[in-house]
């Protein structure tokens, strides 16, 4: 186990992750923290930090060097973008940090940074095709992803604080502004040869623009999921934001629910941005990505290489069954059984799509509640998967697998319809029970948490359903648990339910 720090030296921001690296590549952030600098504001004649903004970036790294001695890290991964990629006095700012901290900064290239966002992305959303863009204070990067692989990109030496800048948005945007704001970014969008090849692919968004314009979308939309890593809204709603939003000048703006005091002077320009692309392009939706350059670095640092991850959900899942110290065995082995079930029962399980994903995380992670307590751990459980951050589920997915984790012990837990009913639906509420009470049976034909039942297999006849249970010893007691669900079971499929052994 150790302990490492990611700083992300931004144009607008410095950042600190601090992530605990665990056996098998496992890891766990366990703090981080920003302070907006804004180190690509106030360029001087000549190009250079300004001064001011130096002392101030100084101060932020000394404090964060400061909490990573604190928390034992062992090591310190700095990286630096556009805003001091781009400056005269770059040098004296990297040797007056290394001098003074110890801090060793690496600049990006735009292709580097490109890559990151990239990297982060693909180990964390379940995304063959799309186009990311990360907006960031002084450059842009946009990402052609095509069957998980990088195909193309290019870092754009615009962002949220040059923009603001060149075309002065603090004040409320006149039509003549706006004019001038779109013009010049198509102008740009229009020399990349292979974005006009780019068609019907969702926009991936990443940065503190996109996290805002998808706050004020949840805000607007009374949307009760808090995550914003894979939230997803349309083009119209990103139009409706940016219109409010091009009304009102910088205080004005900052009465916006949903968006960020700090952000609110600089937010104008680099929505228009995204406003653009849509435009250009023609694109409809928008995911929210939670992860961008920092955590590419730390994918790269555990992956130890630029080879993605064959499974995201499944690394994600072990990340988590890890990190809540859960009986692994216990948890693959409730998996095997379920996913069997799931299989011969597809005729009378009648369920239009495949689940597969969501019914895995379910049953992987049903116990995970335990770690907070035994004792109404089920309840945990749908708190903890529901709003944890798992990577390669929509939020429906991860909303359905909470309430199908949480009924794996009885029945009445309530799905609250009223309060999730822009995330899921009645049918959906359907398909939970069903799967939940594959959970509850394989749950209790491992009772012993010790493997016991190692298979099973059904056989569907007119009014019952036969599971034959291969065993090591006499499972009578762990069919018997499982034959509590006989009820339950009728009443959702209309079927008797009928265990049986083939132990002899």
């Amino acid at each position: 186990m150790k302990r490492i720090a990611i700083i992300d030296i931004g144009s607008n921001s410095i950042r600190l992750v601090l992530v605990q690296i665990n056996k098998n590549n496992f890891f766990s952030v366990i703090d981080e923290l920003k302070e907006t600098v804004r180190l690509g504001k106030d360029m001087t004649i000549y190009g250079g930090l300004n001064p001011l903004r130096i002392e101030q970036a100084i101060k932020t790294l000394s404090f964060f060097k400061c909490l990573c001695e604190a928390q034992n890290v062992t090591e310190i991964i700095a990286v630096a973008t556009e805003a001091v990629r781009k400056a005269s006095n770059q040098v004296e700012f990297i040797n007056r940090v290394r001098s003074e901290l110890g801090i060793e900064i690496r600049v990006l290239t735009g292709t580097l940074e490109a890559y990151y966002d990239y990297f982060g992305n693909v180990n964390s959303m379940d995304i063959s095709n799309a186009l990311l863009i990360d907006i960031g204070g002084s450059s842009t990067e946009l990402i052609w992803v095509e069957d998980r692989n990088l195909k193309a990109s290019i870092s754009m030496p615009f962002g949220a604080i040059n923009l603001t800048e060149r075309f002065s948005l603090y004040k409320a945007m006149d039509e003549k502004t706006e004019k001038d704001l779109k013009e010049f970014i198509i102008s740009l969008y229009k020399d990349i040869p292979w974005l006009k090849e780019i068609k019907n692919i969702p926009l991936v968004g990443i940065g503190g623009t996109i996290r805002n314009i998808a706050k004020i979308s949840r805000k607007k939309n009374s949307y009760p999921i808090a995550n914003l890593h894979n939230y997803r809204t349309t083009v119209e709603d990103v139009i409706e934001i940016y219109n409010m939003s091009k009304i009102k000048d910088y205080t004005e703006r900052k009465k916006i629910k949903g968006l960020s005091k700090d952000r609110a002077d600089i937010f104008l320009g680099a929505a228009g941005a995204v406003i653009t692309l849509f435009e250009f392009l023609d694109l409809k939706e928008l995911y929210v990505s939670g992860c961008g350059l920092r955590e590419g670095i730390i994918y790269e640092y555990i992956l130890q290489g630029n080879t993605p991850l064959e499974d995201v959900l499944g690394f994600s899942i072990s990340n988590h069954i890890f990190n809540y110290e859960m009986n692994s065995n216990h948890a693959y082995q409730v998996w095997k059984l379920t996913e069997c079930l799931y299989n011969d029962l597809k005729s009378i399980l009648n369920i239009d799509k495949d689940c597969c994903k969501i019914l895995k995380t379910a049953a992987l992670l049903h116990d995970c509640g335990v770690r907070i307590s035994y004792y109404d751990h089920h309840s945990h459980s749908f708190y903890i998967i529901a709003n944890s951050k798992i990577n390669g589920l929509s939020h429906r997915e991860q909303l359905m697998a909470a309430y199908i984790a949480a009924l794996h012990r009885k029945n009445d837990f309530k799905i609250d319809l009223d309060k999730y009913e822009k995330i899921i639906n009645e049918e959906d509420i359907k398909v939970i029970e069903k799967l939940a009470i594959l959970i509850r049976i394989c749950e209790n034909l491992d009772g012993g948490v010790n493997s016991n039942v190692s298979g099973v297999s059904c056989d569907i006849e007119a009014g019952t359903v036969i599971i034959s249970v291969k065993s090591k010893t006499d499972p009578i007691l762990e069919i018997n648990q499982a034959l509590n669900c006989a009820a339950s079971f009728e009443k959702i499929f209309g079927k008797k339910l009928n265990i049986k052994s083939s132990y002899f």
